[in-house]
């Protein structure tokens, strides 16, 4: 992401950029002018250009998430925005099945991309973007049953 010449107006956070949701969200932010951090396991090779940067990470590894992000989110808030959002798309909707049934791991992972992510995410947005006089949003979404 190379600095632009005039101030930015507008910058999104998104996550689960890789497909659906989270890949129209980014392009649609991209064509509308704002610099766009895209974050997920994989980027979208439709996301590209001077406004968009890609970190990879999952984030079922929520441990990583804040240091994992930190130095991107400062990028963003250091280029002075007149407003930010933090878009948490990223989602599971697996495992589906019987309580029972389910692998204890499979439970902990969902667990850790739709809540704990999201709240660790939601978090380092408010430690970092703290002026009051930029427009500041935090959205979060849920995965729905692609079936």
């Amino acid at each position: 992401m190379t600095r632009p010449s005039g101030p930015v107006e507008h910058a999104a956070i998104v996550t689960g950029v890789s497909r659906g949701l989270g890949a129209a969200l980014g392009s649609e932010l991209l064509d509308r002018g704002f610099t766009v951090l895209g974050i997920g396991r994989t980027s979208n090779a439709a996301l590209t250009g001077d406004r968009y940067r890609f970190l990879g990470l999952d984030l079922a590894d929520v441990a990583h998430v804040e240091t994992s992000l930190a130095s991107a989110f400062e990028d963003v808030r250091e280029r002075r925005p007149t407003s930010v959002c933090l878009l948490n798309n990223a989602a599971t909707v697996r495992p589906v099945g019987t309580l029972g049934k389910l692998e204890a791991g499979e439970i902990t992972s969902a667990l850790a991309v739709n809540l704990a992510a999201a709240a660790s995410l939601a978090n380092l947005f408010c430690r970092v973007f703290t002026d009051a006089a930029m427009s500041r949003r935090v959205i979060s979404g849920r995965a729905r049953d692609p079936g």
